[in-house]
């Protein structure tokens, strides 16, 4: 039963030495740098950053663009879309009810076909009559 446990074990064991091993370099780092951040801003760089960055950016040219002509191919183009989608729904709705109701009429041919081994079963199958009925034709048919 130990032998099942020996990998888990074996792996708790490895886990723990990693973890030692990272707390070990994490206190070695903090030791020789410390908590203070090494990184620090120039004095009063945000009072004037806005203006900075705004004369840094060019001003856009607007260039005299003529209007676009809105044709009326682009007015429909949007009715078109939503009218091919709801037709190709349509069309796949009724390709999956074709598939059901063809699936459901060869389910009911195959329960509905009997396979009768004899004439006998064909016989009683397809006649109203009981089995004394069948007894005597069976037996009128053996004695001629």
């Amino acid at each position: 039963m130990t032998t099942i446990f020996k990998p888990f074990i074996y792996s708790i064991v490895i886990d723990i030495q990693l973890y030692d091993q990272f707390m070990k370099d994490d206190k070695e780092l903090m030791a020789r740098f410390g908590k203070e951040n090494p990184f620090k801003t120039p004095e009063g760089y945000f009072e004037h950053f806005h203006e900075q960055l705004m004369n840094s950016l060019s001003e856009p040219e607007h260039a005299a663009t003529q209007p676009c002509q809105v044709t009326l191919f682009t007015r429909i183009k949007p009715w078109l879309y939503m009218a091919a989608m709801f037709i190709s729904t349509v069309f796949v709705i009724q390709g999956l009810m074709y598939v059901q109701e063809t699936k459901l009429a060869t389910n009911q041919m195959a329960n509905s076909e009997m396979i009768f081994t004899d004439e006998a079963d064909m016989f009683m199958a397809t006649s109203l009559y009981d089995e004394y009925v069948l007894y005597s034709y069976l037996t009128n048919n053996d004695n001629n």
